[in-house]
């Protein structure tokens, strides 16, 4: 049984009170604001008129902090790619409260504003958001929804480890099986977009303003329109992949999607990622395994594996690279790269991992520092994915 939507507002059945804490991870911290994050950003902004353009044209506006990835314009694409996916069974505010829910797990200041912004665009009251951002979350969720959120946190962290056995509590309270399937997806896309912004640091201050300013209300209306035409357009029909997207790398997952049309977006996804020749693909296919590993996919590290024989390197001595993060036969890129991607998997601290992407920063050039934030957040989105959906 669908919960049933409420225009502006989340589910009535969900408006219980149940305890639902889920604080920063910082002692002391009461918003997210409050932590630290690193200035200057670790990239420049870009101007491409005609990326801007088509980016509007399917999602109605072009988020300025997207300049920050522009210099490699597939990673705007694939932004554009997974958030115009459309959901057949998932209900869309369950779907932009896991995107609160894994920003604020993730502490992307950037991405949480823009949740909080749409949370206020939508109506919900200053009271309820205050109590997010201090962590309270005592929110009125019933059971089903503390479910739902449960599972797409554990997406999220990875740790404790997320399995398929994590959907039977949401069968046991009545979602369906492709419905898990859209919310699994959901979070792992969260999980992508707060990696590509958190990663090289891209300044929260708009959306940090936006998401504070006073003087929503006289535009609120006219907000609101446009973010009931965009779920207009986040809702789609079952539809069958073509036999030319059940293939390439990581198809099995894609498959595993099949009938849905979140599997054309995840595909469109990956493809950029794995079209692009900024970085080699020896050095991606390394990048997805050293991921795949720190995650525990078994179905995305032996894909990894394949990919990496494809381009001369053996199965046995890709693990041994595992094993050690490094090996004689890397180059100066991939050796520097290797242990930055494995910090990426869980991170409570973003300046760490900011600070840490600085030092390999001066070591690359602006477009291969880009590309792989890319790399390493479409990995952790599809190796989390693996973990729930694949079958054994």
């Amino acid at each position: 049984m669908r919960t049933q939507s409420h225009s502006g507002r989340f589910p009535m059945g969900w408006l219980r009170p149940i305890a639902l804490r889920h604080r920063l991870p910082f002692a002391g911290v009461r918003t997210l604001e409050e932590i630290e994050w690193e200035a200057p950003p670790l990239v420049e902004p870009r101007r491409d008129r005609d990326l801007e353009r088509s980016f509007r044209q399917q999602l109605g506006v072009f988020p300025p902090a997207l300049r920050y990835l522009s210099a490699v314009p597939w990673l705007v694409q694939s932004e554009m790619a997974l958030n115009t996916a459309r959901f057949v069974h998932l209900d869309l505010e369950l779907a932009e409260l896991s995107a609160v829910v894994v920003s604020r797990d993730n502490s992307c200041r950037l991405c949480y504003a823009a949740s909080r912004f749409l949370l206020r665009v939508t109506g919900v009251p200053d009271e309820r958001i205050e109590k997010l951002e201090q962590g309270l979350f005592e929110a009125e969720f019933d059971s089903r929804a503390q479910v739902a959120l449960e599972f797409v946190r554990r997406i999220s962290r990875s740790n404790p480890l997320a399995s398929s056995a994590d959907k039977k509590p949401l069968l046991d309270a009545g979602y369906g099986e492709n419905e898990i399937k859209e919310l699994a997806f959901a979070a792992a896309r969260n999980v992508l977009s707060n990696r590509i912004m958190t990663l090289p640091a891209v300044p929260p201050n708009l959306p940090e303003r936006l998401a504070k300013t006073r003087l929503l209300a006289p535009v609120r209306p006219y907000l609101r329109r446009v973010l009931q035409r965009l779920r207009a357009r986040t809702r789609g029909e079952a539809e069958e992949l073509p036999a030319s997207l059940k293939t390439g790398p990581f198809s099995y997952l894609v498959v595993a999607l099949d009938g849905l049309p979140i599997a054309r977006s995840l595909r469109e996804a990956i493809d950029l990622a794995w079209g692009s020749d900024v970085l080699t693909r020896r050095a991606k296919a390394l990048t997805f395994a050293v991921i795949a590993r720190g995650i525990g996919c078994p179905h995305s590290e032996r894909e990894a594996f394949r990919l990496l024989e494809a381009e001369g390197l053996a199965a046995a001595r890709s693990a041994e690279i595992l094993d050690h993060l490094g090996g004689p036969e890397l180059d100066a890129v991939e050796s520097a790269i290797l242990p930055y991607a494995r910090e990426t998997i869980w991170y409570q601290h973003p300046a760490r991992i900011q600070r840490k992407g600085r030092e390999l920063r001066a070591s690359l050039c602006e477009e291969q520092f880009l590309e792989l934030v890319g790399v390493i957040s479409v990995a952790n989105a599809v190796c989390r994915l693996g973990v729930v959906l694949a079958e054994p």
